[in-house]
């Protein structure tokens, strides 16, 4: 199966995205939004479902941070590896946003 990992405009932000370094990209490291595209794996794009995913809540193990994201409009959740170029010390406030907004 061929990953897709491409550049794309944020549908919430719409700031130009470039393509992860290391993996497939699939949310905004501004915003955090992503549109709800893979299936199983990470980079598949199967997904028939394309609601907006946002943050719900993250982990810190072993140095490294895994967010959690919702998708709302099936309900979908998955955990996703924080990118190198994330804004992590804007993700507190987005997930308090969004919470109240969207859930």
């Amino acid at each position: 199966m061929k990953k897709i990992n491409e550049s794309f405009v944020c549908v919430n932000c719409w700031k130009q995205i470039p393509p992860a370094d290391k993996t497939c990209r699939n949310h905004c490291p501004y915003c955090f939004v992503s549109i709800h595209l893979d299936k199983d794996i990470p980079g598949d794009r199967l997904s028939d479902c394309k609601g907006l995913m946002y943050p719900i809540e993250y982990e810190i193990k072993n140095q490294q941070i895994k967010i959690t994201f919702k998708c709302s409009k099936c309900g979908h959740i998955h955990k996703n590896k924080a990118a190198a170029d994330d804004h992590i010390a804007e993700l507190d406030n987005l997930i308090r946003k969004y919470l109240l907004e969207k859930f």
